[in-house]
């Protein structure tokens, strides 16, 4: 968000970028800013900003007069030679999400480099990143860097069989990151990549987890299920007709966020569910949540009691 006539209060901007803004009268509307994670500010305006009430702000960055600033947003892949050129050398980049890089980065040529989330780099770019990495919120993590390995790059979600990650096609350097989900739907008997690397949310099944556990670096949660769960990924909200439609009990792996209706009753749902694996949030009529973390075997993520606008307290 960048407007050169901002006025009142401003809030709920994941990124205020003010760089374009030249005067402290410029500034001078601004009342409050409140739930933004990046302030984008020009260095000579640092005073007049400091002087502005802020809540919930994750971050202020000075900004150097007249600079490009560059701005992504989720996962940013590029070549390590992509940050040394010197076209970058009047730029700032600005990530927020993850930053993957796929070969070495021998210099940091951008004026400024920020992230907000993870960076994944080759190891080899130590040097060059511990100096040009401005400011990282999250970590910074490199991975064994092979001449010709395959770099494949999932983002958002992926779904994958044990075929996949076997990558019969590929060599054993290569490796798979995701940022995002990985759901695995199947039994691992074999993993072909070198590492694979998940900065978000994995779910995979539990009777392979002797395989998967020593190839897989994950930054973000992890949960195993048992058996052949039915998966739901993203948002969803389930009634009591769902539930009765179900010709046998099933397990539930639940990524993302999700809500139960007051019309489920607690019998129900211990008769036709066997198990729930959560990575996120559910959310569920008081009545229901005791029967919930019973069932619940694998938990990363709250599960909390809907608010019920006929109570008064």
């Amino acid at each position: 968000m960048t407007d050169r006539r901002l006025a009142g209060e401003v809030r709920d901007v994941a990124l205020l970028d003010l760089t374009s803004l030249t005067s402290a009268e410029d500034l001078a509307g601004i009342t409050r800013i409140s739930d933004v994670a990046i302030v984008l500010v020009p260095e000579s305006l640092m005073p007049a900003a400091v002087g502005i009430p802020m809540d919930d702000v994750a971050m202020v960055v000075p900004v150097p007069d007249g600079v490009e600033v560059r701005v992504h947003t989720g996962a940013l892949v590029m070549g390590g030679e992509a940050l040394a050129s010197p076209e970058v050398e009047n730029a700032t980049l600005i990530v927020t999400g993850t930053l993957i890089l796929t070969s070495p980065v021998p210099r940091v040529a951008y004026r400024q480099v920020i992230v907000m989330g993870l960076v994944l780099a080759p190891r080899g770019s130590e040097a060059a990143l511990g100096v040009g990495l401005t400011r990282v919120t999250g970590s910074v993590d490199y991975y064994p860097y092979a001449e010709g390995q395959e770099i494949r790059v999932s983002t958002g979600q992926l779904r994958a069989d044990g075929e996949f990650l076997a990558n019969p096609s590929g060599g054993p350097d290569d490796l798979l990151v995701v940022a995002g989900q990985l759901i695995v739907t199947g039994p691992v008997a074999k993993v072909g990549y070198r590492r694979i690397l998940v900065a978000g949310q994995m779910l995979a099944p539990r009777d392979s987890q002797a395989v998967l556990g020593p190839a897989t670096v994950v930054k973000g949660q992890l949960a195993w299920y048992s058996g052949q769960p039915r998966f739901f990924v993203g948002k969803e909200r389930f009634g009591r007709s769902f539930f009765e439609l179900l010709d046998r009990p099933l397990t539930l792996a639940l990524v993302g966020s999700f809500e139960l209706d007051p019309d489920v009753p607690p019998e129900l749902l211990r008769d036709k569910v066997e198990e729930i694996i959560l990575v996120g949030k559910l959310t569920a009529p008081r009545q229901l949540v005791g029967v919930l973390q019973l069932l619940t075997t694998e938990k990363v993520g709250p599960i909390t009691v809907a608010e019920d606008a006929s109570d008064p307290r």
